[in-house]
């Protein structure tokens, strides 16, 4: 389907606040932990509650896409984001704040999922997603640097969820200018799934469709797991809390960059060249953080980072999609529990055998999906455009 420039920007942004929330995970779990005297164990489940929502969201997704319209579905995100946030700030206490989250966490996983199903009916689509990127980096760049500055600073726990909301709801009505449903839409989407069904074989279980989505579920919970610890990577190499701020900061920025890049490239680029591209780069970056380093050398790694992550999750996306586009909506839940799962194994793995052993566990992960990729993509279906 071809949607028109208002409808793609409007997609963008309730993206953006889909994944709002994960990109001022810092910020959050900063604040929530310094005005609630919060342990590390606390502090944790707080991610855990949030993510829950966030996946229950996403696993409702396919049967709400279908069911109900898709402006619809953009207002009840919107919604329930809204709602716990302003919860959290009148109801500061730490239960309170669990169930709070996991509402902001479905209404986030709503926004996501509905973005990512109405932009994989699009032609080109790792374009479209490329743009998404870029529209999620921008604003939650914007907002990391924002909220620590001036919010938090004048009017602390209560002002920055405030301030969120307001943000949200604001943003919010990017929702009107959505795509309706559209029984064209859905009329492709079938027409697919019996394309896929005949050239799959006479079985109904797609290999390749599977592999794509462990792979997916796999690389994005393996640089997660490395995500979750780079601050923890700055203070052991002595940076001061100013510029670890100031390299996050910045490195948001650069996941922007890796979305504009695959918004430019889209379709030139052949998905099996993505893989070859990105594997050793990325490997490259993640071993960077291993090295001791200063200020330079940390920004321009986590810049690298979430620029190669970026860029490559736009192909990564499109590889699924082409095994069976009626399965979009699956792509956030994937992602989701990679999220949950792999940061929670990386910090006992850490524990048990240090930075060495995280490392070369990220590495085995990050080859081993970009192989699955790779096979994958020399399926005929995943060399269509």
């Amino acid at each position: 389907m071809n949607f028109t420039t208002k409808e793609v920007i409007s997609t963008s942004i309730i993206s953006a606040l889909g994944a709002l929330m994960f990109l001022l995970l810092p910020v959050i779990i900063g604040t929530t932990t310094e005005s609630l005297h919060l342990s590390e164990k606390q502090s944790g489940l707080l991610v855990s509650f949030y993510f829950l929502g966030f996946l229950a969201a996403c696993m409702l997704s396919p049967f709400l896409t279908k069911k109900i319209v898709w402006r619809t579905i953009a207002y009840l995100g919107v919604s329930f984001m809204t709602l716990g946030l302003i919860l959290i700030s009148f109801y500061p206490e730490f239960q309170m704040v669990l169930l709070f989250l996991s509402i902001v966490g479905l209404g986030s996983g709503t926004l996501f999922s509905l973005a990512i199903v109405i932009l994989s009916n699009t032609e080109n689509a790792e374009r479209y997603f490329g743009i998404k990127i870029i529209f999620e980096q921008v604003i939650g760049a914007l907002l990391l640097f924002f909220i620590p500055a001036f919010i938090v600073v004048s009017f602390g726990f209560q002002g920055s969820f405030l301030a969120i909301a307001i943000t949200v709801l604001l943003l919010g009505l990017a929702s009107f200018g959505l795509p309706s449903y559209s029984s064209q839409a859905n009329d492709s989407v079938i027409l697919n799934n019996q394309l896929n069904k005949n050239e799959i074989s006479s079985s109904q279980f797609n290999i390749k469709l599977w592999i794509a989505l462990l792979c997916l579920c796999f690389f994005f919970g393996a640089l997660s797991t490395l995500w979750a610890f780079v601050e923890r990577l700055a203070v052991d190499n002595k940076l001061s809390g100013d510029e670890i701020g100031l390299a996050l900061s910045l490195s948001v920025m650069g996941g922007a960059v890796g979305g504009l890049l695959a918004a430019y490239i889209g379709n030139k680029l052949n998905l099996k060249k993505s893989i070859l591209l990105i594997t050793p780069l990325m490997l490259l970056i993640v071993w960077a953080f291993y090295l001791q380093f200063a200020f330079i050398v940390f920004t321009l790694a986590a810049f690298s980072l979430s620029l190669c992550w970026n860029f490559s999750l736009a192909y990564q996306m499109k590889i699924v999609i082409n095994q069976d586009e009626s399965k979009a909506s699956w792509l956030a839940s994937f992602i989701a529990i990679g999220g949950i799962i792999f940061p929670a194994l990386g910090g006992v793995l850490l524990g048990l055998s240090g930075w060495l052993g995280l490392f070369i566990a990220i590495t085995f992960i990050i080859i081993i999906c970009s192989i699955g990729f790779y096979n994958v993509c020399c399926h005929k279906r995943a060399l269509a455009s």
